[in-house]
């Protein structure tokens, strides 16, 4: 499997597959907080120390979940723009349909 970073390989993921994947991620970075929570109310860490790793623990979570993220967006705004394409084509043949028809219409 690619690195989830490669532009390439997000792609050709599948819709369903890169927001399962971000989901694993969003549960993976809250998980390493929960951790340093729990860490805290043990006393087996301060809160600072307990923070500071989860942090670098979910530093590279949350780049990798920034790509899956970035791949979402490229494609919610490919499909957007597809529907003001469909919109603006639909008002453009109704448009002439409604001329058409009123340049018929007896006078």
């Amino acid at each position: 499997m690619a690195a989830p970073e490669d532009a390439a390989a997000l792609r050709a993921l599948s819709s369903a597959e890169l927001e399962r994947r971000y989901a694993d991620l969003h549960r993976q970075v809250f998980a390493c907080y929960e951790d340093a929570d729990l860490a805290v109310e043990s006393g087996r860490l301060g809160r600072e120390a307990a923070t500071a790793r989860a942090g670098a623990q979910a530093a590279p979570l949350i780049e990798r979940a920034r790509a899956l993220h970035a791949e979402r967006v490229r494609r919610l705004r490919l499909r957007a723009r597809r529907w003001w394409i469909a919109a603006g084509a639909t008002l453009a043949v109704g448009g002439a349909a409604i001329a058409w028809l009123l340049a018929r219409a007896p006078g």
